[in-house]
């Protein structure tokens, strides 16, 4: 798969190599921008867990201390304002990490229709088409994956307000259903968002080839003058 992305690239180059460095170049954004999403998502799948094992420890050792019982919902409380962080900052590198990919795969198609040679200019659009699928696929899974997780959260921020006005064990029992439900779900929202994580692999990894021809990827060399 490397040899024919970088064939192609090198055959854009003799259209413009000037286009041909920047396309290279658009690759390398993408990609960091791609490797920056996923390690978002991490995090994001990470919080997901901390909020729910607050929620798990207050509905399952409901102390009959107010004071205990409000120090564990607390915990919840902040662990839920870090997890609505992280999922705004994961949201905000989707968007950059997308507005590379269009830019990336919206100039490549612009270059390669320049390929006087019609084999080689459908190979070049091939190779695009295979590359974006996995963007495509990504987008997709990311939208669904937003949708659950806003859901999620509402949900979250629901027993958050209840929990708050009534922290007694009673109170703290009436809202076992709603509690356990939560925490199936949460379950669910981790899962998606490995996926989501190994999705983001997936499409970084088919453009680390092209990355890697970029001109900022190679050490810049210094060659010395000889004196004579």
């Amino acid at each position: 798969m490397t040899k024919p992305a970088v064939a192609i690239l090198l055959a854009c180059s003799l259209v413009s190599c000037a286009t041909s460095s920047a396309g290279y170049e658009r690759a390398a954004g993408t990609a960091n921008r791609t490797q920056s999403h996923r390690e978002n998502l991490v995090d994001l799948r990470d919080q997901v867990g901390l909020t729910l094992d607050s929620l798990r420890t207050l509905s399952e050792s409901p102390d009959v201390l107010p004071r205990s019982n409000r120090e564990t919902f607390e915990t919840f409380a902040r662990e839920l304002r870090n997890l609505e962080h992280d999922a705004e900052s994961a949201r905000k590198s989707y968007g950059r990490m997308d507005a590379d990919a269009g830019r990336f795969f919206g100039g490549w198609s612009e270059d390669t229709a320049a390929i006087v040679d019609a084999d080689l200019r459908q190979r070049a659009e091939d190779r695009r088409v295979a590359l974006q699928a996995s963007y495509a696929e990504l987008s997709h899974a990311q939208r669904d994956t937003d949708v659950a997780l806003a859901g999620f959260v509402r949900r979250l921020d629901d027993l958050r307000v209840y929990l708050e006005h009534d922290l007694t064990a009673a109170g703290i029992a009436s809202a076992a259903k709603p509690i356990a439900d939560a925490l199936a779900e949460g379950a669910l929202i981790q899962q998606s968002l490995s996926d989501l994580a190994h999705r983001a692999d997936a499409a970084q990894a088919g453009l680390e080839p092209l990355k890697a021809q970029a001109p900022s990827q190679t050490p810049s060399q210094t060659i010395g003058r000889e004196v004579r």
